[in-house]
């Protein structure tokens, strides 16, 4: 079995790169032949494994390349990349090889998913975020502040200035999208790679008809250790990017209104909005990856009030596994991994006064401690791993190479 896993970037600059490339890891060493393309470097050392080779291709994150008309051109059609991907396509073996796209909208451009499709391999897509449907990725507008209720495509997303930063740039994702959708319509039957239930089910809908489905969690590097005395932490904890859809600067008025001492770690465009709306917060730049665990085992309890239908945020699973209880918006793909009132505290999104709630039940210490607990025990019941990452990733290959896909909903 041969998988051509297609990724913008060669390194971890987020979570969907960190995926491809620990994913190709593990299936390379469950004995998978791996070409990994990709076209931004550098290249991470997980790739350097006998069973993977690594294709560059020279291309350029797309607001990187000289003028905006020229970005916004190789944003929508990157002819070189296509050509490159043609090429490597038609390199390989007929049988039992796939073609695998993680990320392509940074600098290989919808011409991947094109290029995918007329190799005539079999194509699997992993559906990181909603750039597969949606112009602007995220089925939120930014404008609004608000969840986005219109077809994507139609005439009325055509005319919404929904992009976080301006209707021109919004009309390139259009464009973009345009011949996304175009290129889609071309797979015979593609498979969608869901990371979580919810997603799953929200995206269901605006893909192709003829698509298949499969969930597959995304991995975590979570080692087992004795879990966090959340009775004796004091501080609630966010750990991420401080932008407008996490609402960072929700949590900060909730944590202020339930007097709950918060930390936010990592970086963004509202820190200081944050630090306006609730003086008592601490703020802190990014932990290294391998601090990152012992961060969050300081917290009482972990805080994703994310504001868009956002896929699986990996950081709540990563609480769990340490025994820190999360409080987590709804309408989010991690909202299935919490129990709500046993293990966590779900929230309606931008219900501020909800929030504070939570914060606020979770001031108990026999609560924290209880509830904490309990997450611990939910998470390594089933954990995240590599190996069953790996595991579902190669069955779904296997069927989806051999033509045996029987869909079912899960």
């Amino acid at each position: 079995m041969r998988a051509v896993i297609i990724s913008d970037f060669g390194s971890v600059n987020g979570g969907a790169a960190k995926v491809a490339i620990e994913s190709a890891r593990g299936l390379a060493e469950a004995g998978v032949d791996i070409v990994f393309a990709y076209a931004i470097g550098p290249i991470s050392e997980r790739l350097y494994h006998p069973r993977i080779r690594v294709e560059r291709f020279a291309g350029e994150e797309i607001w990187q390349v000289g003028s905006k008309l020229a970005a916004a051109r190789q944003g929508i059609w990157n002819a070189r990349a296509h050509s490159f991907l043609s090429d490597l396509f038609t390199r390989q073996p007929r049988d039992g090889t796939l073609v695998h796209l993680h990320q392509w909208t940074k600098a290989f451009s919808p011409a991947a998913i094109a290029a995918a499709g007329e190799s005539g391999l079999p194509v699997a897509l992993t559906v990181h975020d909603y750039f597969s449907f949606c112009p602007a990725g995220g089925y939120f507008d930014f404008k609004a502040n608000t969840l986005c209720h219109r077809r994507p495509m139609s005439v009325g997303c055509v005319a919404c200035n929904c992009d976080r930063s301006s209707y021109l740039h919004k009309l390139v994702r259009v464009a973009r999208q345009f011949r996304s959708d175009r290129a889609m319509g071309e797979l015979k039957a593609p498979l969608f790679i869901h990371v979580s239930d919810f997603s799953g089910r929200f995206a269901r809908p605006f893909l192709p008809a003829r698509a298949r489905h499969a969930v597959i969690e995304n991995m975590i590097e979570a080692p087992r250790r004795p879990p966090a005395d959340t009775a004796r932490n004091r501080h609630a904890l966010f750990l991420g990017r401080f932008t407008q859809e996490k609402a960072v600067d929700e949590l900060a008025r909730a944590a202020h209104a339930a007097d709950m001492p918060i930390r936010f770690v990592g970086e963004g465009p509202l820190a200081g909005d944050i630090a306006r709306i609730n003086p008592k917060a601490e703020i802190r730049g990014w932990v290294p990856p391998e601090r990152v665990f012992d961060e969050i085992a300081q917290a009482r309890c972990l805080v994703s009030p994310s504001l868009w239908y956002e896929p699986g945020p990996l950081v709540v699973a990563e609480a769990r596994s340490v025994g820190v209880p999360a409080i987590v918006t709804r309408t989010t793909g991690a909202a299935g991994w919490v129990a709500d009132g046993e293990d966590g505290i779900l929230v309606d999104r931008g219900d501020v006064a909800g929030l504070a709630a939570a914060l606020s039940r979770l001031k108990d210490d026999e609560r924290a401690g209880a509830m904490g607990a309990a997450a611990y025990r939910g998470y390594w019941a089933a954990p995240l791993t590599i190996a069953r990452h790996v595991e579902r990733t190669v069955e779904s290959y296997r069927r989806l190479i051999n033509g045996t896909w029987a869909d079912t909903r899960r």
